[in-house]
C-alpha cells in the first residue's frame, strides 16, 4: 500500500479543515403580518426561472424544515392551490413579474378562491443555482501486480436559492428570502478513489431558508 507523502498529507489535512459547508442568509421584507390560526401557506415553484425544481421539490426543500421548526403552520398543497386557481398559477401561467401578480390578484374571482382556501402567504422559488468546480486529478492504472489509483481530487460546490413572498389577502409583495452555501468536497485515491467529504450545499440552503421562514411567518 502506498504511503502519503508529507506534502500530500499536509494538503489533505488543509482541505479537511476548509471542507465544512458555510451558509450565508439574506432577507428583505417591507411588511409581514402575523399569521392567524386559520391562515394557510402555499409553496410553489416557478418553472420559468427554475427548471430543475418542481412543486414537490420545493416542498421537500423548505416545507419539511418549516414544519419541523413550527408544527402549527398550515399548508395548502401546490396541487390543490393550482387546481382551485385554474387557469391562473398553472406552471405555464404563473406570473413572472410584479405587474403580472397584481393583474391576477386584482381579479375578484381569484380573491374569492384564495379566501375559500384561506391562503395568506404564497412562497415561490425564483432562483436555484448550484455550480461545481473540480480541481486536482486521479490517475488509475493496471499492471502484472494489480491495479489501483493514486491522486487527489477536490471540488468547490456553491448553491444559491431565492424565494419571494406574496401576501395574497392584501395583494402585496412583502419581501424575499434567500441563502448561499459553499463547501469543498474531497476525494483522495490511494488504491481506490473514495469521497472523504461531500458538501451538501443544497440541503444546507433548504434547511436554513425553511427554518428562518417558519420563524418569520410565526411572529
Amino acid at each position: 500500500m502506498r504511503s502519503l507523502s508529507p506534502l500530500m498529507a499536509y494538503f489533505l489535512i488543509s482541505l479537511c479543515f476548509s471542507a465544512c459547508t458555510m451558509v450565508r442568509y439574506q432577507t428583505e421584507f417591507s411588511s409581514l403580518a402575523k399569521l392567524m390560526p386559520s391562515d394557510t401557506i402555499v409553496l410553489l415553484s416557478n418553472l420559468e426561472s427554475t427548471q430543475r425544481f418542481d412543486d414537490n421539490d420545493v416542498d421537500k426543500c423548505i416545507g419539511s424544515s418549516m414544519r419541523h421548526a413550527n408544527p402549527e403552520l398550515i399548508f395548502v398543497s401546490a396541487k390543490q392551490f393550482r387546481e382551485n386557481l385554474y387557469p391562473y398559477f398553472m406552471p405555464s401561467t404563473t406570473p413572472n413579474s410584479l405587474e403580472g401578480y397584481k393583474s391576477i390578484l386584482d381579479k375578484s374571482e381569484v380573491q374569492q378562491r384564495i379566501t375559500t382556501l384561506g391562503v395568506r402567504y404564497l412562497v415561490i422559488l425564483v432562483k436555484s443555482d448550484t455550480l461545481t468546480d473540480w480541481h486536482g486529478g486521479i490517475f488509475c492504472g493496471a499492471g502484472y501486480g494489480g491495479g489501483g489509483c493514486l491522486g487527489l481530487s477536490w471540488w468547490d460546490r456553491k448553491s444559491d436559492f431565492g424565494f419571494v413572498i406574496w401576501d395574497l389577502q392584501t395583494k402585496q409583495y412583502v419581501g424575499n428570502v434567500g441563502a448561499k452555501a459553499a463547501g469543498t468536497g474531497i476525494m483522495p485515491a490511494f488504491g481506490l478513489p473514495i469521497p472523504f467529504y461531500v458538501p451538501a450545499t443544497e440541503a444546507a440552503v433548504c434547511k436554513d431558508i425553511g427554518s428562518r421562514l417558519a420563524e418569520l411567518l410565526s411572529r
